[in-house]
């Protein structure tokens, strides 16, 4: 039996083909994803929604053609994103990129946001599990309506995966998962909450309809002589912790671009972090906004810079790092918080820097320690005691380009520290999750298979 298992990201949507008799990788693809709308004001983050479609079902298609034994797809997307579908009218994705919450009201009084901070509370958004903040859906879908007053009220509203599922099924189905980013779901009691919508003017929206399970068959796509079972749309964060294996007393950092800090529960416990539907009655207590990539790259663009501008020939981002040996200095500090975000509402900094220890050998140790003290102390306030905390688990794929980090996370927290099991630790959860919805294993948390891991494929190909 074969499962494929699509990762939609913002820059690449990509594909593998999975034997799950043989726990093989038999084949993998990808397309590049649908970049911004440079037409679009500066905030704002559209993409054709056409196109993201047109990737998945180009990959399943291209699975199909060769051959014909294919049972199930399971999706992982970028999550807090949103469809606001209108019969006439292109139908764009409004990534989880997108800051248009943050723009001014027309009257002068103050951002969307803001206004939303005055009408809705935190103990309003208790049960939802998220905060009120720029990426969030609901804020920008409350935007959309108000800065484009010609639109109706009474669209469909879609997840990223819940638009592909309608597309592939005809159903317009969602996992909880990608449901609460949203911001209109009660994850406490799994189910829309309708009065909120109405106070925000939404309440004509169809909103998708929330799987009754982790692992129901939404509906079936047929391509060549495969009739497809569609699984629900699953977040690309609980994948990747799926796939990093996390433990009850595992603190998993997930380093990409942006960052999170996560703790895995079983209850649903309010507290100063997002609580987001994970698996079989269980959650991620999530922190996001941390310092990632792009923080690093704040730092590498200065030094590409600078390099330009004093020799005149441009040096590549791998140059860089390819010349970067971190060298600590005890004095000088590097506070990371580049992209102002609530926790980070200052932006970053350089202090501590006396007449010989700036170079980028002790900016960038600096940096490291910054990192790795941030996130101790944010996994501190996911609501469990320091003592419970067994492990650090680092995955994505700033954690395995940046062996530095890890071990200055490790040196910081004190705990053992460990990469993600593979490199595309996305491509594990999505095979574990496959053999669940194959009827191979009872649940991911019970007598789980052996997992997949790197090595050669049917065709010769390392995906690792």
């Amino acid at each position: 039996m074969k499962y494929i298992g699509i990762d939609m990201g913002s820059t690449f949507t990509k594909a593998v083909l999975l034997d799950l008799d043989r726990g093989a990788v038999l084949s993998h693809n990808s397309r590049p994803s649908p970049q911004r709308l440079a037409s679009k004001p500066l905030l704002h983050y559209e993409v054709p929604a056409a196109i993201l479609v047109e990737n998945v079902k180009a990959l399943i298609d291209g699975f199909a053609a060769e051959y014909d034994d294919i049972a199930g797809l399971v999706l992982s997307t970028q999550m807090h994103g949103f469809i606001y579908s209108i019969p006439g009218r292109e139908d764009v994705y409004i990534s989880w990129q997108d800051m248009r919450c943050t723009e001014q009201m027309p009257d002068g009084s103050g951002s969307y946001l803001a206004y939303l901070q005055t009408q809705i509370t935190p103990t309003d958004m208790a049960d939802h599990g998220v905060y009120l903040k720029p990426a969030l859906a609901m804020c920008n879908l409350y935007t959309l309506l108000h800065q484009e007053p010609s639109l109706p009220a009474n669209g469909r509203l879609y997840t990223l995966g819940s638009y592909v599922i309608r597309a592939l099924t005809g159903n317009n189905i969602c996992h909880a998962g990608n449901a609460a980013p949203l911001g209109l779901m009660d994850v406490r009691h799994h189910r829309w909450d309708r009065a909120l919508a109405e106070r925000l003017g939404l309440g004509q929206i169809e909103l998708p309809v929330l799987a009754e399970s982790d692992y129901l068959c939404c509906g079936e796509y047929r391509s060549g002589n495969n009739r497809i079972c569609v699984f629900p749309d699953y977040g690309d964060t609980q994948v990747s912790a799926l796939g990093s294996e996390l433990r009850d007393r595992d603190a998993f950092i997930n380093l990409g671009t942006g960052a999170q800090v996560i703790r895995f529960t079983r209850t649903f416990d309010a507290g100063e972090y997002e609580i987001r539907p994970y698996f079989e009655h269980t959650y991620l207590n999530t922190i996001s906004n941390m310092p990632g990539g792009r923080n690093l790259n704040v730092l590498i663009r200065f030094l590409q810079g600078a390099a330009a501008e004093i020799t005149g020939t441009n040096v590549s981002e791998a140059d860089v790092w390819a010349h970067i040996t971190p060298s600590p200095d005890a004095q000088l500090r590097v506070q990371m918080g580049f992209y102002q975000n609530p926790f980070f509402p200052d932006g970053g900094a350089i202090t501590g820097i006396t007449q010989n220890n700036l170079d980028f050998h002790t900016l960038f140790a600096a940096a490291y320690r910054d990192m790795a003290e941030t996130y101790w102390r944010f996994i501190h306030a996911l609501g469990r005691a320091e003592e419970e905390i067994g492990r650090i688990v680092c995955g994505g794929g700033v954690s395995w380009k940046n062996p530095d980090l890890v071990r200055t996370i490790a040196s910081v927290t004190g705990r053992p520290t460990v990469l993600s099991p593979i490199r595309e630790e996305v491509l594990n959860g999505l095979y574990q999750i496959s053999i669940v919805c194959a009827g191979r294993s009872a649940g991911l948390f019970r007598d789980k298979p052996d997992t997949v891991r790197c090595g050669e494929q049917e065709k010769g190909v390392n995906v690792c």
